[in-house]
């Protein structure tokens, strides 16, 4: 183009038709609805989220005919008003995208609904010596949801039975993706166990993937969840008693469901004739004796060392007691390894999930 390569241009000239450095200005009616919508949200004891998106679907409920401002519009205005609040930026994001974590792998290439589960940290209340533990769910792509349960304690029945609830109670994922703790993934000595946690999640044709062990950004979809749960919920009152918890969660839940706009599927999950029971992990190739390495249930597993400090996804096959390590790099996967890696006998004795189906 002849303007690019014209010398006698003039960098500092702004002709997009706005003044440099000048907010556009929005309708006052549009100001003063938001306004008032943010302190309906504010001063309503069954409200527990006051931001953007809450305006926006509180205002689609209370204004039928008039189409809400886009959510960056309502972010700015609610800004100008002094009603907002900095939000902390994740300092993960941007060294998991260089060191390739699988995040399209995961969410976009398994095909499938990815469900999240973790266990929140203990928390406590005056008068009661024992923490109080809770258990957190969420989908992070639409339709997205949240949700929280008071639990008994941290254990593998535990998690059975809350993910058994709530499949019952929402849907059952294709995946449901977790931490690295005993409850889930099992023993931490022997090697190549099948833990109760994942026989469960199999015999409901849903696929464990273990996040980064120690990585809480690997989780970063629920453990912004958890952080929600403790900003919104937990942070905002004195609680009495378990009675008191539990009859605020309860509407803590029906508002998360109202903020994410989440609706129960149409179609139930049907059985897969062809399910093949497999198990997924994230892990970070580390340094070990010079060389490449990566754990998976207490079996080292080399690889090049051209691979240090990079995440990959491993998939265990069970039907053909195969492991297979994927490295994605621009959201592409490229097989790096391949091994056999055989059932532990006597977990396999004890399961009733068939793998040669």
């Amino acid at each position: 183009m002849n303007w690019t390569k014209s010398p006698n241009q003039d960098f500092e000239e702004d002709n997009r038709g706005w003044p440099k450095g000048k907010r556009r200005n929005w309708a006052k009616a549009t100001e003063e609805k938001v306004e008032e919508i943010y302190k309906e949200l504010e001063s309503d004891p069954e409200q527990f989220y006051v931001g953007a998106t809450a305006i926006e679907q509180r205002w689609r409920e209370k204004y039928l005919n008039i189409s809400p401002p886009p959510l960056r519009t309502i972010g700015r205005i609610l800004k100008d008003l002094g009603l907002s609040s900095k939000r902390k930026k994740g300092r993960n994001k941007g060294a998991a995208r260089y060191l390739c974590y699988p995040e399209y792998s995961i969410y976009e290439a398994l095909g499938g609904r990815v469900a999240e589960a973790d266990f929140i940290g203990k928390k406590f209340i005056v008068g009661r010596t024992e923490p109080v533990n809770f258990i957190s769910f969420c989908f992070k792509k639409e339709p997205k949801l949240r949700y929280f349960q008071r639990i008994e304690d941290q254990t593998a029945n535990t998690i059975i039975n809350e993910c058994e609830k709530f499949f019952k109670k929402f849907e059952k994922p294709d995946f449901l993706k977790v931490d690295n703790c005993l409850a889930t993934i099992g023993s931490a000595s022997g090697k190549r166990n099948l833990s109760r946690t994942m026989l469960f999640l199999l015999k409901n044709q849903v696929i464990p993937i273990f996040s980064v062990p120690r990585k809480p950004f690997s989780q970063a979809s629920i453990e912004g969840n958890n952080s929600v749960f403790s900003r919104k919920f937990w942070n905002r009152e004195i609680f009495e008693s378990i009675e008191h918890i539990d009859e605020r969660l309860k509407a803590f839940n029906k508002c998360s469901q109202w903020y994410t706009g989440y609706k129960l599927p149409e179609k139930k999950h049907e059985p897969k004739h062809n399910f093949i029971p497999k198990v997924f992990f994230i892990r970070q190739v580390k340094e070990y004796n010079d060389k490449a390495c990566i754990n998976i249930l207490n079996e080292e597993i080399f690889l090049k060392n051209a691979f240090v400090n990079y995440f990959v996804l491993a998939e265990w096959d069970l039907k053909t007691e195969t492991l297979i390590i994927y490295f994605e790099k621009e959201q592409q996967q490229k097989i790096i390894h391949m091994q056999s890696f055989k059932i532990n006998q006597r977990s396999k004795k004890g399961a009733s999930l068939s793998f040669d189906q």
